[in-house]
């Protein structure tokens, strides 16, 4: 093996590594986001309002989400986003859509989150 080759096969092992740190950060970086954000499945849609929506989460909390702009959700959708809080948000159905929406609240029952967004 000549000197020319040895350095090849070196470079093209390199190569191999920086190929795999890359596609191990990206893919940790697109999953982390879906890690961190809630997830949940549409089981109201155009509550009191078109495009208005209440969304369970996996934990058992009901969502109150006003419609904005974009995405419109429909029962049995599943989302995902930062559902528990307060304000404006962008909302994720499973296949890839989005949305913008205004989260009223968050309650541990329908009637209440149907009250948030019927009031």
């Amino acid at each position: 093996m000549s000197r020319s080759d040895k350095t090849s096969l070196g470079n093209d092992e390199v190569n191999n590594i920086h190929m795999k740190t890359i596609f191990l950060t990206t893919t940790l970086l697109l999953f982390s986001g879906s890690v961190l954000a809630d997830k949940g499945v549409v089981v109201k849609k155009d509550v009191c309002g078109s495009g208005n929506a209440i969304i369970e989460t996996t934990d058992g909390w009901f969502v109150a989400a006003e419609h904005f702009s974009g995405v419109y959700l429909y029962e049995g959708d599943i989302v995902f986003g930062d559902m528990k809080t307060y304000g404006s948000v962008d909302l994720t159905r499973d296949d890839g859509e989005s949305g913008s929406f205004y989260i009223e609240d968050y309650e541990s029952n329908l009637g209440e989150a149907y009250e948030e967004l019927c009031d």
